[in-house]
């Protein structure tokens, strides 16, 4: 199998690359291990002639040189003409900056590489206009994403850890863009840290227990646009600028919203306060639910995004579209069910945070969960495996079926999917492309599964729940669920048990 992949990237990070005048960048980690396992693994690297143009027009002259020499360290990506359906998703008439994009988006659109690199949030939203946000990643996604391509020793498990808010090391370096950002803040974490009753407060630490990434919740506050009534605040959402790549922004709000799903009277909305100029955080936020309501006084660049967590009992929302709006958790019913069988090697790697082990019922702690890898972070996920079924409609409900050591008969359905996007292809390339963002499968594992040409199902999903009491094997023939041990993906075609599946989700809310 062809592992070899190709990646083109933008000025930003050829510019990251290269200290200035003796100061680095802040993606200046990231790209540089990008750059190295890249060449330690034989995948190649490319610039775009409009990429050049662009650090042509670096003003200040001595840095204008030292980018232009930087670019012909690379090789360079043959032009391709822009066709019309790139050029739709820019103004017109497009300007300098805009051209150049599009050429850029040309060689990608045009297979002229297997992947984008670039932090550039714009260019990343047209890229996905044009259905190929798959196949672009930022620096930090890069980095870490080859480093689990090619593993060597898995790095230690970042924990999610729930701690009162008057346990909080506020003199840690990862306050101080925090300090930076909001005037009086030290005045205003003294007083959350002596109302540790009414807020909840989620950590991730490095090896060396400082902080990584940070969430605080208010759990009752004055609606933002319904002032009658109460509303969930999430009053602080910071991942570090280390963790890129590591999804820990999921997984934190896994936890915030797992929390919220079992937390009695708590309010049906959750909403934070956020400054425009945090564009990847606001990209975050649109990508999970929440969804712009109103200005924060005057001040524009000061906005309130809102999620509804409690889901109305009709809805004109597709399956995928209700579960992204008020989920996770949120299973709309009607939509098409399917069983997926998953050993428990792959369980363990895509599901690390699991609250249920197997049909015994095994619970981990409330909030203490922890990964080995970085999707297995993520609430949006890939999972691949070699099933006969050629598509799976988005939107469609997963059933998760974990195996129990290979004993046939004897497993259970512990874990619950919303299926985003589906392919069946016997191309190795086409199953990395759609997959590599979210893959927890090294490349010599997605190359064992096309082993003589054999097809692979790629599904990308996004984790909904876990099943606190799981439905064993023998619960799901007596229900009509399955007829037997599932060996491969299945339908759940029996009227009475697509009602009892959707019984037993709703229920378990």
């Amino acid at each position: 199998m062809q592992t070899e992949m190709s990646f083109l990237i933008d000025s930003n990070v050829i510019i990251a690359a290269e200290p200035f005048n003796g100061e680095l960048e802040d993606a200046h980690p990231a790209v540089s291990s990008f750059l190295r396992l890249a060449a330690q693994n034989g995948h190649h690297v490319f610039v775009h002639p409009a990429t050049r143009d662009d650090l042509a027009e670096t003003s200040d002259p001595v840095h204008r040189a030292q980018n232009l020499a930087a670019y012909k360290k690379y090789i360079t990506l043959a032009e391709v003409d822009v066709p019309a359906d790139v050029r739709d998703v820019f103004p017109d008439p497009a300007g300098p900056n805009d051209q150049r994009d599009a050429r850029i988006l040309a060689a990608l659109h045009a297979e002229g590489v297997h992947f984008l690199i670039t932090n550039d949030g714009r260019l990343r939203k047209r890229a996905a206009r044009l259905g190929l946000e798959h196949r672009v990643l930022r620096t930090g996604e890069a980095a870490a994403q080859l480093a689990a391509w090619h593993p060597d020793a898995p790095p230690p498990p970042p924990m999610v850890e729930r701690l009162r808010t008057n346990e909080l090391d506020t003199s840690q370096t990862f306050f101080n863009s925090l300090r930076e950002d909001y005037p009086g803040f030290d005045t205003w974490i003294a007083k959350v840290k002596k109302d540790s009753l009414a807020r909840r407060a989620w950590v991730i630490r490095d090896n060396s227990s400082r902080y990584e990434a940070l969430a605080l919740v208010k759990m009752m506050d004055t609606h933002p646009v319904d002032r009658g009534r109460p509303a969930i605040k999430l009053s602080t959402f910071k991942v570090g600028d280390t963790a890129g790549g590591k999804r820990y922004g999921e997984l934190l709000l896994k936890a915030v919203l797992r929390w919220a799903a079992a937390e009695p009277g708590r309010p049906g909305d959750m909403f934070v306060e956020v400054n425009t100029r945090h564009e990847r955080l606001l990209e975050f936020l649109t990508d999970f639910g929440f969804a712009y309501v109103t200005d924060k006084g005057s001040d524009p660049d000061e906005q309130i995004w809102l999620k509804h967590l409690d889901p109305p009992n009709a809805s004109h929302l597709n399956g995928l579209d209700f579960h992204i709006a008020y989920g996770p958790p949120a299973i709309q019913p009607g939509n098409p069910i399917f069983v997926i069988p998953i050993t428990p090697q792959w369980y363990d790697d895509l599901f690390p945070d699991a609250t249920v082990v197997g049909t015994m019922g095994a619970t981990m702690l409330a909030d203490t969960f922890s990964t080995p890898k970085a999707h297995g972070n993520a609430i949006r996920k890939a999972y691949l495996c070699r099933s006969p079924t050629k598509e799976i409609p988005p939107g469609s409900t997963l059933l998760f079926y974990r195996s129990q050591g290979g004993v046939r008969g004897d497993g259970s359905i512990v874990a619950v999917g919303v299926a985003e996007r589906s392919h069946r292809s016997a191309d190795p390339i086409a199953t990395i492309e759609l997959s590599f963002k979210r893959t927890v499968y090294s490349a010599a594992e997605v190359a064992a599964m096309h082993q003589e040409g054999k097809a692979v199902l790629t599904i990308l999903f996004r984790q909904d729940r876990f099943i606190e009491q799981p439905w064993p094997l023998t619960e799901l023939v007596e229900r009509r669920v399955v007829t037997s041990w599932p060996q491969s993906v299945v339908r759940v075609k029996d009227e009475e048990g697509v009602a009892w599946v959707q019984q037993q989700l709703t229920e378990s809310l």
